[in-house]
């Protein structure tokens, strides 16, 4: 067994179908993976959900109807949820997997954001196309 195997043991399972293949990031309340779905033939970004929140049932609800309602979102900054829920007692959220790194990291590599790049990033597909 790999050494990156070893350390993360859900890369090569399956979880609601979905095949693990690396990790992607984590955090203090999940994990998240890049994983295939063989259903469609896709990758997708797969959130676990830290066991010990899973065990708290009024965490698991808050958690169902949180994923139901980011999954009936329909806009261009945010993220489409394609499933969300429970496989052999792991909750889940299945989402597109979108390439390159996230804005966190981005002063960390390239510097901080100028104030009209922070501005472009966060218009970008929900504005009006008014300018101020």
């Amino acid at each position: 067994m790999s050494d990156s195997a070893s350390a993360e043991p859900r890369i090569g399972s399956e979880i609601a179908g979905y095949r693990v293949e690396r990790l992607l990031g984590r955090g203090g309340m999940s994990v998240v993976y890049l994983a295939h779905d063989p259903r469609l033939d896709r990758r997708v970004a797969l959130k676990l959900l830290a066991p010990e929140l899973a065990e708290d049932e009024r965490f698991r609800e808050r958690f169902l109807r949180e994923s139901k309602l980011a999954a009936s979102l329909d806009h261009p900054n945010v993220i489409p949820v394609h499933e969300a829920g429970e496989a052999d007692g792991v909750l889940f959220i299945a989402m597109r997997f979108v390439e390159g790194g996230d804005l966190a990291e981005r002063p960390a590599r390239d510097g901080w954001l100028e104030p009209a790049e922070a501005v472009s990033i966060l218009d970008r597909g929900g504005g009006s196309g008014r300018r101020a």
